[in-house]
């Protein structure tokens, strides 16, 4: 087993290169090239620990890819485990070197089957994790069928053991192949008569030979010697000599962990053991652990690894140091403990009691001071013991309002038992500055709540329940505190307290086109003597519909007429009489009346009229008892009359009328109608006599009776025929 150990150390020594990557070890199994890889499921058996040194390790196999399962059953792998610092990393490693059942146990190959993952966060391999190792696929299942082959019997074994009695030669050892190969020979039977010419036999034998170690060439030489044998008996025993086989010495540093330090001058030393692997593949350490002159460590003070040191007594924190080295693992190893660092100086340190919080006693009802000690290194304070009591104490005082009588801490309410619980904070009084400490909390005792109607008596807020025909006044709800003041806990909200409504029906709302209204009413609640309304005429909710009621129908003028002259013929429409619930109609017209007629609507007005007065002076020149003065008047008149429909604005006629009137008077008495016996009297010519008279006017013997013939001619020619023209 000492022998395997070696063997699987310096397979785990193999893998530690810089990239991680497998050494291949001296001697090389056929078959392992990349093709000949396998990758195998394993499992530690139990808790396996990751030592820097590498330790045995047994682990159950998974299913192997292209491996009969039944070569796998019931087969435990062995080998080794370690953990490793490579570059700053800590790499786990694992080594299979031979697998096993019951007592039966079969080398897999000099390689083994390997593996390497990070171990930066454990120590320890755990059955729960299923790992895989890699190596020959070939060596392993040859070792796998050599295990599952069924052992030789105890005839067998003494058959072997029988040969190697009569034939000491294959005694000499597992590596003298020559002996491993050699037969007795054959003797055949001789006549009597003649003689047996001896038989003489060279064997070269290592077993006995010790391996010669050269440090100068630092290789390992395996000796051998030869020996002489005779019919079978050795003549000639030989001397050891080197053979042809060596194996190059290599250091094993794991071998010795303990580092050389040489504190004087600061410096380390790793120490190794020389060892060499031989043809078997078993490990053989050379010697004892020696200095490696080669590899040199630094070593250098490391404050990071060590506390201050705080020195109360001179008020002093001390930075110490460790000395250390980076090893040729790239881990740093300590080369001595912690003591007064030589690089950095005492720092000075300072109490405070600004740096700790009060400590309370609220049982006791007072408050402790407190201060730390710290010290500032590089722009930083640090902590250098912790808080401790000065001496100085204050009383608590239970503080419930502030200045203005408000609340410190809100109430604790309970408005299902109608109970108050204040709330107060704790104050001390530090070199005279009043302060809080703690959080609000609860007093002892409890206050009742109580209720009012206290700024809640306005009705337009409250709840008006129209349905029920009943509002619900408001009331808030109050504790008085440690200040005889009301602290409200509640706004304005519904009370029990309720008013009747007064309902009063104002008017309707009519909907014509659906023949139905909808009531108005008008709401009103008594508060304190004084009416508040709170609807007017308004459709309450739930309003019945009130259905109009039929009444018969009627036939209305529309507004339009039709016209033949003067005559005008109104246009009716014909209407559904209903009755509304305010006893008002409302018509619903469904077609054509009858329509009425005709009506005179014209009117006959003058629209232009015209007069002329002729005046004529008469005498009687033949020396007649008439012979006064006449003076006489003759007025003509002449008007044009429309007849127009007032409502069209068409002229329908136009007629003209005369009139005529005359009248005389006696120049010699001023005065008197003169006319008739004037127009008769037999000085007036016969043309002009009488009716004549009228037409001519006393043509005759007046000085004015020119004037008088003319303007007579002028109205004549106005008048013309008809109407006179601009009639």
């Amino acid at each position: 087993m000492r022998m395997k150990f070696a063997a699987a150390l310096v397979a785990l020594l193999s893998l530690s290169s810089p990239c991680f990557a497998q050494t291949p070890p001296a001697t090389t199994t056929p078959g392992t090239g990349a093709a000949d890889k396998v990758a195998v499921p394993i499992w530690p058996v139990s808790t396996v620990a990751l030592p820097e040194q590498a330790v045995p390790a047994s682990f159950s196999l998974g299913q192997i890819e292209g491996v009969d399962p039944a070569l796998l059953s019931g087969v435990t792998a062995k080998g080794f485990a370690r953990k490793v610092a490579v570059e700053n990393q800590s790499i786990g490693q694992i080594l299979v070197m031979s697998v096993a059942k019951g007592e039966r146990e079969e080398t897999i190959s000099t390689e083994g089957l390997t593996a390497q993952f990070d171990a930066k966060d454990t120590n320890q391999l755990f059955p729960e994790k299923t790992m895989e190792v890699s190596g020959s696929k070939s060596a392993l299942v040859a070792a796998l069928e050599r295990l599952a082959a069924p052992k030789a019997d105890d005839k067998e074994k003494r058959e072997i053991k029988d040969d190697v009695s009569e034939n000491p030669a294959s005694g000499s050892g597992d590596n003298n192949s020559e002996a491993a190969g050699y037969k007795t020979p054959t003797v055949t039977a001789a006549p009597a008569t003649e003689e047996k010419e001896p038989v003489t036999e060279y064997r070269n034998n290592t077993a006995e030979c010790p391996v010669r170690i050269d440090l100068v060439q630092e290789t390992a030489f395996q000796q051998s010697k030869v020996q002489t044998f005779t019919d079978g008996a050795l003549t000639n025993d030989g001397e050891c000599t080197d053979g042809a086989a060596s194996y190059p010495l290599k250091k094993s540093y794991p071998s010795c962990p303990i580092d050389i330090v040489d504190i004087a001058n600061m410096k380390a030393w790793p120490q190794f053991q020389w060892y060499y692997i031989d043809d078997a593949g078993e490990n053989h350490p050379v010697g004892e652990c020696q200095k490696d002159e080669e590899t040199v460590y630094t070593v250098t003070e490391d404050e990071a690894e060590c506390p201050i040191y705080l020195d109360f007594v001179d008020n002093k924190a001390v930075p110490q140091a460790a000395l250390v080295y980076i090893n040729r693992n790239n881990a740093k190893t300590q080369a001595r403990g912690c003591e007064n660092s030589t690089k950095s100086a005492a720092l000075t340190m300072t109490e405070n009691p600004a740096n700790c919080p009060l400590r309370h006693d609220y049982a006791g009802g007072r408050s402790y001071e407190l201060s730390m000690w710290t010290y500032l290194r590089d722009g930083v304070t640090y902590q250098a013991a912790p808080c401790t009591d000065t001496g100085r104490s204050f009383q608590h005082e239970k503080i419930y309002l502030d200045a203005g009588g408000n609340n410190i801490c809100p109430a604790i309410t309970n408005l299902t038992t109608k109970t108050a619980i204040q709330q107060y904070r704790i104050s001390i009084t530090v070199d005279g500055v009043p302060q809080f400490v703690g959080e609000c909390a609860p007093d002892t005792t409890t206050s009742s709540i109580l209720s009012t109607t206290d700024d809640c008596m306005d009705p337009s807020k409250w709840t008006h329940d129209l349905a029920a025909n009943i509002s619900y006044g408001q009331e808030r709800f109050y504790y008085l505190k440690t200040n005889g003041q009301r602290e409200y806990v509640t706004t304005c909200k519904t009370s029990s307290v309720s008013y009747p409504h007064s309902v009063t029906i104002t008017g309707y709302q009519n909907h014509d086109d659906q023949l139905w209204a909808y009531p108005l009413t008008t709401v009103t609640i008594s508060v304190n003597g004084a009416p508040y309304t709170i609807a007017s005429s308004d459709v309450l909710p739930g309003a019945p519909q009130m259905v109009y009621l039929p009444n018969g129908t009627v036939d209305q003028a529309t507004g339009i007429s039709t016209y033949d002259g003067c005559k005008a013929y109104r246009e009716t429409a014909k209407y559904e009489r209903w009755q509304r619930p305010d006893n008002s109609e409302y018509l619903k017209q469904i077609g054509t009346g009858t329509p009425t007629g005709p009506v005179d609507v014209c009117i006959s007005n003058v629209v232009k009229s015209s007069s002329v007065r002729l005046t004529n002076w008469c005498w009687h020149s033949g020396g007649s008892t008439f012979n006064p003065l006449i003076f006489g008047h003759y007025d003509h008149y002449i008007s044009k009359t429309e007849k127009k429909n007032t409502e069209t604005g068409q002229v329908i006629a136009i007629t003209c009328a005369e009139s005529n009137t005359a009248s005389f008077q006696d120049g010699n008495n001023g005065g008197g109608d003169q006319w008739p016996q004037f127009c008769n009297h037999s000085s007036v010519p016969e043309p002009y006599r009488g009716a004549n008279c009228v037409n001519g006017m006393c043509q005759f013997w007046a000085p004015g009776y020119p004037k008088a013939k003319q303007q007579w001619s002028n109205y004549v020619q106005e008048l013309g025929v008809g109407c006179p023209t601009g009639f």
